[in-house]
């Protein structure tokens, strides 16, 4: 994935991990594999194989797509952005992802550096990310806390229960890394499921 910044600039470059093409090269055998097993049940004509090779071709088609999305350039044009509205937009995105609750805290008049359409589109991935990894039915909250320092604000995605996601599902993984470069490609920075109890961690730049 790269960042087109501005016509007639060079294209800021950003390495693809290797982690994440091994959980793709990883989930597209399994899912082959249950393609061929459902082609062979319903060659056998045993049971009815058409639910689960449905399934399958569609978790197929949502894995490309977060591919192509992790290979695909990106025009990133960053402006000063309220946090609070960051915020909203999170809280909206995991909402819709069926999640029980979602409150978040606010900070009137902070201000970060972001692109709110590239943003929207990394909180679409990490809320799905999240909810497949069974914060669907707790109760969230989004903490934006400025960093000491001053350069940096984080927005934590705590959940009520204690119980962080141990491991992604591939889905998961690639939907969060996909997150994770377009955050990245704005000038922050992703930390997914970083402690128990805690979904993600996105941290935006300060606007000066």
């Amino acid at each position: 994935m790269r960042a087109e910044l501005d016509e007639g600039t060079d294209e800021q470059l950003v390495a693809v991990r290797r982690d994440v093409l091994n959980d793709v090269e990883h989930a597209v055998g399994n899912l082959l594999q249950r393609l061929h097993h459902a082609a062979r049940a319903a060659t056998a004509g045993v049971g009815s194989p058409g639910e689960r090779l449905q399934g399958t071709l569609d978790d197929l088609e949502r894995l490309l797509e977060l591919l192509f999305d992790y290979v695909s350039p990106v025009a990133v044009q960053v402006r000063p952005t309220s946090a609070d509205r960051i915020a909203e937009s999170l809280a909206a995105q995991l909402r819709a992802q069926g999640t029980r609750e979602v409150a978040h805290g606010a900070a009137p008049g902070l201000q970060v550096l972001a692109d709110p359409r590239v943003l929207s589109r990394s909180f679409l991935l990490l809320a799905q990310a999240c909810v497949r990894e069974g914060d669907g039915n707790a109760a969230l909250s989004i903490e934006i806390v400025p960093d000491p320092a001053g350069d940096r604000v984080q927005f934590l995605v705590q959940s009520a229960s204690e119980a962080a996601a141990a491991a992604a599902t591939p889905h998961g993984s690639l939907a969060a890394a996909v997150a994770g470069r377009l955050i990245e490609l704005q000038g922050g920075e992703l930390h997914a499921w970083p402690h128990p109890g805690c979904a993600c961690a996105v941290a935006l730049p300060v606007a000066n």
